[in-house]
């Protein structure tokens, strides 16, 4: 028999079953990873946390420590969640421990007002109704970030609460010129969103001259909505952007009736619809611009 013939085959045979052996290594190496991917978007839309493996090899160590950091990242939001609704009881506490000792004050300063009213007693009961309107919107936002308010999603066109929004604002700033461009219909909350809009234009007409312009327009795409609302005021030390959504923080030019909560509540409204806004100067102004995401109904809104 031909020797090198025989050890020819021998080697093509072993080769052969190298490749055979490879390619369904290769196949179940595409299985694992393509099962550990759907995995992870159970996790990331439904919440499921990746299985455990008990196999000793790289892959399952990787699938392990993809199942170690969802479970932590789901200890750690409900270390959050906890120590938020902490601080909404607190804050809620606190605010009904205020009311009634203001509701006292307010009752001794109106009596002394309708006896002898003076310019002093007419202070006070501005300074006490800005204290109880900052008790109930700190609460409000604080209730905002703790999930306490169910937000009703559904179909409607942004635009036409952005226009409701300007013919409320109109008679009380009649110089005020608004624009209104774009328009998309999305997913969303009216009452919530059209209240962060409404913060946003409120905020641009105070902050604008007599005749100043606040133009709202709104972009659609395939996957988001944005909303800018672009003024002519001036806007504002680029130190403060950062802060302008911060809870208490009031801008030097700010009213004085402001309680540096509004925007902060804005903020957290935008954050619950799963979109972000951010505040940047033009050479005019200042423009306030949110991003909302086309969120299905069929996904859960947390």
């Amino acid at each position: 028999m031909n020797v090198p013939l025989i050890i020819a085959v021998v080697i093509a045979m072993a080769l052969l079953i190298i490749s055979i052996l490879l390619f369904i290594n290769n196949r179940k190496i595409h299985r694992d990873i393509d099962g550990l991917n759907d995995s992870i978007e159970n996790f990331i839309q439904k919440g499921k946390t990746t299985d455990f493996s008990t196999s000793d090899n790289h892959f399952s160590r990787l699938q392990n420590s993809v199942a170690d950091l969802e479970n932590l990242y789901c200890l750690e939001k409900s270390n959050t969640e906890k120590e938020s609704k902490k601080n909404i009881q607190f804050i809620s506490d606190i605010s009904h421990q205020l009311k009634t000792p203001l509701a006292g004050i307010r009752l001794y300063v109106e009596m002394e007002h309708n006896e002898n009213p003076s310019e002093h007693t007419l202070k006070e009961l501005k300074l006490i109704d800005k204290m109880e309107k900052l008790i109930y919107k700190l609460l409000r936002l604080e209730k905002i970030k703790s999930d306490t308010y169910v937000m009703d999603f559904a179909f409607y066109e942004v635009r036409k609460i952005a226009e409701d929004i300007v013919n409320e604002f109109k008679p009380l700033f009649p110089n005020k010129v608004y624009t209104i461009t774009g328009e998309s219909f999305f997913r969303f909350d009216k009452v919530w969103l059209g209240e962060a809009i409404g913060n946003i234009v409120k905020n641009a007409s105070e902050h604008t001259p007599n005749d100043g312009k606040i133009a709202i327009n709104i972009a659609n795409s395939e996957q988001s909505t944005t909303i800018s609302i672009k003024d002519n005021g001036g806007g504002v030390d680029q130190e403060e952007l950062p802060k302008l959504f911060s809870r208490f923080h009031r801008a030097e030019n700010a009213s004085p009736s402001s309680a540096g909560i509004g925007l902060a509540i804005t903020k957290a409204i935008v954050e619950k619809h799963h979109g972000t806004i951010v505040a940047e100067n033009t050479n005019e102004g200042l423009n306030v611009i949110i991003c909302l995401p086309h969120i299905d109904g069929a996904i859960a809104i947390n």
